[in-house]
């Protein structure tokens, strides 16, 4: 396996670590600051992680098509979501944010899954021909 995909994979399960922890834990909890900043790890590792992921893309083959717009898709999910805990520790946490921030919360978070695991999927179809 290419250096380049083991960083990718490694980046991507680091995004998955700390985005499953941030989402269910400020939802049981209610956004505080360390869910930000966990949060923002985590998008953090998805940025670095999908990066690495095309650079191997563009250098061994291309991802396919339904798979490049699921992830970058749900990585401008993710950074939304990261607004809006923002966005929501920045106004003591309010209320109404509160409530528009763990209405959308899961549904980010599952499409994201989605683009993970179909990513996963893929890549392992893939280097299995």
């Amino acid at each position: 396996m290419a250096p380049i995909l083991i960083r990718a994979v490694i980046w991507m399960n680091l995004a998955l670590i700390f985005y499953t922890w941030a989402v269910f834990s400020g939802r049981r909890q209610g956004p505080h600051t360390r869910h930000l900043i966990i949060f923002g790890i985590g998008l953090t590792c998805d940025f670095l992680g999908t990066t690495q992921m095309n650079h191997f893309a563009l250098s061994y083959g291309k991802a396919p098509e339904w798979h490049n717009i699921t992830g970058i898709a749900s990585l401008g999910g993710m950074a939304f979501h990261f607004l809006l805990a923002l966005i929501a520790s920045v106004m003591g946490k309010s209320e109404a944010v509160n409530r528009v921030f763990h209405r959308v919360s899961l549904t980010i978070y599952t499409c994201w899954l989605i683009a993970f695991f179909s990513g996963a999927i893929s890549g392992m179809l893939r280097m299995h021909h």
